[in-house]
């Protein structure tokens, strides 16, 4: 059959996209989903082998100093201890402590409860309670 032919419907394209149509939009989504996961593994493998730097001495004085300042001062502070990955507090007034600039600093949450308040920093807490109490 030929594109020419009388019957519009019936012609040679219609009939081969009708047999192999689907075949080639499975084989099209396939390599999209090939090269998007290629992509992201190059983008993984190239992020484990260059981490970016965290922490330098100006960076964490200028973290420990905001940190301070969220937490309302050193005269806010009545106690502290750290138990691993948490710098457990127990202050005066906690109606000052700034979750947001706690956050933008290292810490990934702050549990606040009635007598205390725990900041949570997995990788940095030892390095800010350094900083703040030593």
């Amino acid at each position: 059959m030929y594109i020419l032919d009388n019957d519009p419907t019936v012609n040679w394209l219609n009939e081969w996209l009708r047999n192999y149509g689907i075949w080639i939009s499975i084989g099209a989504a396939a390599i999209v989903f090939i090269v998007v996961l290629v992509l992201f593994i190059v983008a993984m493998v190239k992020r484990k082998q260059n981490p970016v730097p965290y922490s330098s001495k100006t960076v964490l004085a200028n973290e420990v100093n905001e940190i301070l300042e969220a937490l309302g001062g050193r005269d806010n502070i009545i106690a502290h201890s750290l138990t691993g990955s948490r710098i457990v507090l127990v202050l005066k007034d906690y109606t000052v402590v700034n979750d947001e600039v706690l956050n933008k600093n290292g810490i990934e949450s702050v549990i606040k409860m009635s007598n205390k308040i725990t900041l949570v920093s997995k990788s940095e807490s030892a390095k800010i309670y350094k900083g703040l109490f030593h």
